[in-house]
């Protein structure tokens, strides 16, 4: 039995998923005319697999304690995996939107150079791709690779329409035309927000790590005030009442 937990145990993690990009995975089901991203098959697939990869954990921990105590040892590390794992995917996701809300104003910035140089949106566009690093660079090469395919400005963006991110700049560039000095002055007028809103951010932030630096200093006063200030009071009342 202990082998056995073991075995699946090893199992389990040989099949432990890979980190992928969400951007890098639809990027590539665009290429490779995969209906994919369309049908929402990935994750479905994904779930299914970390289930999988819970339940085969779970099991070896049940069969290498054994008894009650390993069934309930199994159903705690079940649980315990899934909960990990979604913690794990809500921390990268928000890193990943942290990473794109930074580089989106320079990027947009280069755009607007491009197009006001006379580039077409699609060479603009994977001309900045070019020079980026991270998951912004995907979705610009998501929307490249769809705009190579055939798809209309609408069309190619309409993937990112409901990111948080970049939905401004989809709604943007789905409103403009080809190319033209007008897109470039709604696209330099998104950067300009996205600023406002990053410097908000780095405002509130700051504000609040003065919250919690003061709260230790509060607490460290907290005993002297309590000391000269409430407990002389209680003794001077206490003493005038009871005589």
């Amino acid at each position: 039995m202990r082998l056995l937990g073991l075995l699946l145990a090893a199992t389990a993690v040989a099949s432990w998923p890979l980190p992928t990009g969400p951007e890098r995975r639809r990027l590539a089901a665009v290429r490779d005319g995969s209906t994919a991203v369309a049908t929402g098959d990935w994750p479905v697939a994904q779930r299914a697999g970390r289930w999988l990869v819970c339940t085969a954990a779970g099991l070896s921990v049940a069969l290498a304690w054994g008894g009650p105590v390993g069934l309930f040892a199994g159903l705690t590390a079940t649980a315990g995996g899934l909960r990990l794992l979604a913690r794990a995917d809500s921390a990268g996701e928000r890193r990943r939107r942290e990473r794109r809300a930074e580089d989106l104003p320079a990027a947009l910035d280069l755009l607007c150079v491009c197009l006001r140089a006379g580039l077409p949106v699609n060479l603009a566009l994977s001309q900045v791709a070019g020079v980026l690093s991270g998951p912004l660079r995907d979705d610009l090469a998501l929307v490249c690779a769809l705009h190579d395919l055939g798809a209309d400005a609408r069309g190619a963006w309409s993937e990112l329409a409901g990111d948080p991110v970049l939905a401004p700049v989809a709604r943007a560039m789905s409103r403009a035309g080809a190319s033209g000095s007008a897109l470039a002055i709604a696209l330099a007028g998104v950067a300009e927000q996205c600023r406002g809103q990053r410097q908000e951010k780095v405002e509130v932030a700051a504000r609040r790590v003065g919250v919690f630096v003061m709260a230790p200093l509060g607490l460290c006063f907290l005993p002297a005030f309590v000391c000269l200030g409430v407990v002389p009071t209680i003794l001077g009342i206490a003493s005038d009442v009871l005589g």
